[in-house]
C-alpha cells in the first residue's frame, strides 16, 4: 500500500502547453491496474482533444473551479463534487475545457490494462497504446505507441 497526497502543492509533472493544462501522475507500479493523475486546466485551457478509450474506463472527479464536459453529444458546465463516468468505447467520448477566468482541478481515475485504443473521432485518428507511456522504454527502443 502506498499513501500520497497530491491534490495541492507543487510539482506538477507536465505542462500540455496547448492545452493549457498542468498534470501531475500519482506514484504506481507497472502493473498496476488502477491509475490516478491531478489536471489543473487553466483559465481559458481548451482541453485536449475528444477521444474515448477501448482498453479502459475513466472516472473524474471536480475538485475545484468550473471546467465544461464535453462529449459526443452535449457540453456542461461542472463544479466542485461533480462526479464523471467514462466507459470503454463511444459511450465514454469526453474532454474538458475551462472557460473561466479560474484554474479548474480534475482528479481523473483510470482503469484498464494494455493494450489501449484511443480513438479521436473529430480528427478520424486512432492509436494503440502497447504498454504505459508513463514508465520508461525497454532497452530495445519500442515506444509502446503505434499511430
Amino acid at each position: 500500500m502506498r499513501r500520497q497526497n497530491y491534490l495541492s502543492g507543487e510539482p506538477w509533472d507536465d505542462l500540455h502547453e496547448q492545452a493549457q493544462i498542468r498534470t501531475r501522475v500519482f506514484d504506481r507500479a507497472p502493473e498496476d491496474k488502477l491509475t490516478a493523475s491531478l489536471h489543473e486546466l487553466l483559465p481559458g485551457s481548451p482541453g485536449f482533444r475528444l477521444h474515448m478509450h477501448y482498453g479502459g474506463e475513466e472516472m473524474f472527479f471536480v475538485v475545484s473551479g468550473s471546467p465544461t464536459l464535453r462529449t459526443g453529444e452535449t457540453e456542461e458546465q461542472l463544479g466542485p463534487g461533480d462526479v464523471v463516468h467514462c466507459p470503454k468505447g463511444r459511450d465514454g467520448l469526453h474532454t474538458f475545457s475551462n472557460s473561466t477566468d479560474a484554474p479548474a482541478r480534475i482528479l481523473a481515475l483510470s482503469a484498464g490494462g494494455f493494450p489501449d485504443v484511443v480513438a479521436y473521432p473529430e480528427d478520424g485518428v486512432a492509436w494503440v497504446a502497447t504498454r504505459n507511456p508513463d514508465f520508461p522504454a525497454p532497452e530495445d527502443g519500442e515506444i509502446g505507441r503505434a499511430s
